[in-house]
C-alpha cells in the first residue's frame, strides 16, 4: 500500500469553492477530494491505453446523462430504443478510437499497415453493426422511439441508396461477362 506524503499547495478561491461544492462519493474533506481527483486523472490517463478500461471510463462519463434520460423517460412513460442503443454503442466506438494501439514510427511499415487495417475493420464492425440494429428498428410500422415514425421516415433515402448499390453491382457483374 502506498504511503501518504504530506503535500502543500496553493489554489485560487474559485478552485477552493469548486472543491467545497464538488460531490465525490466517499470523499468529504478537501484532501479526500483531491485524492479522488488524482485517482480519476490517473484512471483517465491509463484508460486511454487499454480498450476495456477506456470503455469503462467513457461509460462512466456518460452514465449521469443516461441516468437523467432514463429518469425522464420513466416519469413520462416514454422509451426510445434508438437513444438507448446510442448510449450503448457510441462508447464502444469511442473506446476503439481513443485506445487505438498505434504510434508513428514505433514499428515497421508493414506492421503499421496491419494495425491500421485492423482498426478500420474494428470500426467498420462497430458502425455497420449499429446501422443494422437501427435499420432493424425500422422494420415495424411504429418503432420504439419518442416519435414512432422516426426510423421509418428516415429509411426511404437509405433504401434508395441500397437500390442504387444493387444496380451498380448488377452492372459490374454484367460487364464482367
Amino acid at each position: 500500500m502506498p504511503t501518504n506524503i504530506p503535500l502543500s499547495l496553493r489554489i485560487t478561491s474559485d478552485d477552493a469553492a469548486f472543491l467545497a461544492e464538488l460531490e465525490v462519493p466517499g470523499a468529504r474533506t478537501p484532501s479526500e477530494k483531491v485524492r479522488a481527483i488524482l485517482a480519476n486523472a490517473r484512471r483517465q490517463h491509463r484508460g486511454t491505453k487499454d480498450l476495456v478500461q477506456c470503455l469503462e471510463l467513457i461509460q462512466d462519463m456518460m452514465r449521469p446523462s443516461l441516468n437523467k434520460v432514463r429518469a425522464v423517460q420513466a416519469d413520462l412513460g416514454l422509451r426510445s430504443d434508438f437513444v438507448l442503443k446510442l448510449y450503448e454503442k457510441v462508447p464502444e466506438l469511442l473506446a476503439e478510437l481513443v485506445a487505438v494501439k498505434i504510434e508513428a514510427g514505433d514499428v515497421g511499415e508493414e506492421s503499421q499497415v496491419k494495425r491500421l487495417r485492423s482498426l478500420e475493420a474494428d470500426l467498420a464492425n462497430e458502425v455497420f453493426g449499429l446501422i443494422e440494429e437501427i435499420v432493424n428498428m425500422g422494420l415495424t410500422s411504429k418503432s420504439r422511439t419518442y416519435d414512432p415514425r422516426l426510423i421509418k421516415d428516415r429509411m426511404e433515402p437509405i433504401i434508395e441508396i441500397v437500390e442504387l448499390q444493387k444496380m451498380i453491382k448488377q452492372r459490374e457483374i454484367s460487364d464482367e461477362r
